[in-house]
This record gives structure tokens, sequence and C-alpha cells, in this order.
């Protein structure tokens, strides 16, 4: 029997997320569906704006059996690492099917990934350490195969499509894109009566408009806005950062991971101009690259403030794990059923050693996300003394 994997944020869960799941399900003949989301941080290196376990819960009320945790180390990465960390840990689970929303759903992305494979290895575009490394696939695939990778959704099927490659998963697990409906990723504003992006709903949230928030989202999830529970703006984190930079000399902000090539002393500048009452748009503005996306300075302050060395990345890195934050009682089968096909190492409870080895920089963001939650989720840690939701 089919078991279909997703790979999600739920940023916050949606009306569209429904879609994907009710899709994923129709199209594979899934009865059991799958998800590895982003914990506590999503990729582009901000806080989620719900905790991973209210956000697990949202899913699994809507029609996820399973929801695994995707480790920091690969959730706050690029799109070719991001998509790494999540096919192994969905196909070491015993998911069979991946579907993924896509811009380009006509696309055969394992076949791009496949012809793309070999004329990237030795390409140009590779050698120029001015580019990103989505602008340098995108500069290869036009050159070589007219293609051009553009939109966020398809840059990361071609990234699954790579993984699974890269794995030596590819005649595994089938690789399924669905269209996107009636928002795009950076849409602002709604254009669909029911659907609407996490931007225009985080925007939304934002301007406290609730009553227009329940047209896009789950009641459940409406509630929630309301509630004073969510996470603090950015701009409450500039303190914390600043002092973090500012007691730090150069020479040990340079340890911390993607703080190369004069980052660390730009940062380090930057943060010491900084006026005190400045917001956390004016240290992008004054921090920004021509070199490096947003997205990526986004996430080397993260690196910074949970104080993350490269050596400690590198090492999270292989070092993937199976999370479960929560099931349904169809999940729970799930799980004991592919008990015994499960190689990498699995993590029920947080105790000392997993603080001390596999989970040592999940739950050090789990303590900063404690710090920028307000009120603290009910006094709760989000790691220790922690159990799965089981939803029967």
């Amino acid at each position: 029997m089919t078991v279909v994997g997703l790979v999600t944020e739920y940023n916050p869960f949606h009306n569209g997320h429904i879609y994907h799941i009710e899709q994923a399900k129709q199209l594979t003949g899934a009865a059991t569906v799958v998800a590895v989301m982003s914990g506590n941080f999503v990729q582009r290196g901000m806080p989620a704006i719900f905790d991973k376990w209210t956000r697990a819960r949202f899913a699994l009320e809507h029609g996820v059996d399973v929801v695994y945790e995707l480790p920091l180390a690969f959730a706050v990465q690029p799109g070719h690492i991001f998509a790494r960390g999540a096919i192994q840990i969905l196909v070491d689970a015993g998911v069979d099917a991946i579907v993924f929303g896509a811009e380009h759903v006509d696309w055969d992305f394992m076949a791009l990934a496949k012809a793309a494979r070999e004329k990237l290895t030795h390409a140009a575009a590779f050698k120029d350490y001015s580019q990103t490394y989505a602008t340098a696939v995108n500069t290869v695939l036009q050159a070589e195969l007219g293609v051009s990778l553009t939109d966020p959704n398809d840059i990361l099927g071609l990234s699954y499509a790579s993984a699974l490659l890269d794995l030596g998963l590819a005649d595994r697990v089938q690789l399924q894109p669905i269209q996107r409906v009636a928002a795009q990723y950076h849409d602002v504003v709604a254009t669909d009566e029911h659907i609407a992006s996490a931007t225009t709903i985080r925007a939304l949230a934002a301007a406290e408009q609730f009553s227009e928030l329940t047209k896009y989202v789950p009641t459940q999830v409406a509630a929630a806005f309301a509630s004073p529970a969510v996470v603090q703006e950015w701009d409450e984190w500039l303190p914390l950062l600043r002092y973090r930079v500012q007691m730090s000399p150069v020479s040990a902000l340079e340890k911390i991971y993607q703080l190369n090539d004069g980052l660390a002393f730009r940062l380090h500048t930057v943060m010491d101009r900084l006026p005190k009452n400045a917001s956390m748009t004016e240290l992008m503005a004054r921090y920004k690259s021509k070199r490096y996306t947003q997205a990526r300075l986004q996430r080397s302050l993260l690196y910074t403030l949970l104080n993350i060395t490269d050596d400690e990345m590198q090492l999270a890195m292989q070092q993937p794990y199976l999370r479960v934050l929560g099931t349904t009682g169809r999940g729970r089968q799930f799980i004991k059923d592919h008990r015994q096909q499960v190689a990498l190492p699995v993590v029920n409870r947080t105790d000392e050693q997993a603080i001390a080895g596999l989970q040592k920089l999940d739950y050090r963001a789990g303590r900063l996300y404690e710090l920028m939650t307000n009120p603290s989720t009910n006094g709760m840690h989000q790691d220790t003394g922690r159990i799965p939701i089981i939803l029967e």
C-alpha cells in the first residue's frame, strides 16, 4: 500500500496545505500521509509563527498521519541541503511516494535532474563563487537545457529529485508534482476566496485582521492567531543578537557556520555602528551584500544567535535522525509496521544524551524559541519533557 510523504514548513498551516494533502492521497492512492516538517525555525532563518508542536497538531487534525521533525541542520539551509535532509528522513521512515507543489507541473523533475547532473559537474558557473548555488544551477540549466528554473517550488522540486539521485533512491520512490493553485509563494495579496499564500496570511496576522484570516485557514489556526502565545517579532531579537556580536571578537565569530569570507568582520562592524533604536530591517539594509541573498544573511544571524560553529553544523548534517512530533492511530500503526526497516537513529525523548549528541542544535534552537515566545507556551520546554502528540 502506498505511503505518501510531504516536505513541509506549515508556517502557518492553511487551506492550501489541506488541498496539498488531499491531492497527494488522490494522486498516489495512499492511505497514510507522512510529513517531515521544519522545527521552530524555517528555511529563511526566521522563527516559525507557531511552535513545532502546535503546527504538528494542526497537520494531524487535517489529514497527516505522522509528523517528523526536520532537524535544524537541514531546516535552516539553502534548498539543496534542506531537500537532502527531508528526503533522507522520509525515505528512511518508509514512504514510497513524495508529492510536492510546483509552478511547472508538466516538467519531469527526475528526468531534468538526471539530464542536468552530468552537465553541472564541470560547468564553469560552479567556479564563479560570486553566485549563489541556485543561481549557478539556473545558469547552467538555461545554457545547456533551455530550462529557466526561477520559481521557488520548481527549485525545490529539482532539489528533491537531485537528492533522490544522490542518495541512490531514484528507482525506489515516486516523485509527483502537483500544480500550485490560487496563490503563489511570494503573493502578498490574496486573489482567491479560500486559498492564500503563507506570506499573505502572515501579513494579515501581523495587521491583526483575524476575521479575514478565517477565509484562508482552518478554525483552529484562526483561533491560535487570536491568542497571545505567538512568536515575537524579529525586532525583539535584536538586543540578544547585538549582545552576542559585540561581546565576541571577530576571530570567534569567524568560527560560526557561514560567517566566512569577511562576513564576520562585516557583521561586527555593522553592529558597532548600528543606532541603539534601530530595527532588524535597518540591520539587514546595512548588512546586505551583492554576493549573498537576504535568506543566506538572515540564516547567518540565526547561526550567530545560536552560536553554531562550522564544525558543529558539518557534524549535524552527517547525523540525520527521526523524531516523531505526533501521530494519528493510523500513523502509529505505520511506525510499528516499518520499525525494522528504519536505519537512522530514532529519538523518542530528549534526554541528556540526546542534548549532548544528535539533538544538540535543535535543543539550543528550542531554548532560544522559548525566550522569544510571548508568553512561553504553557511554561513547557520545546524539547525536554515532551512526548509525541497522539490523535486517535
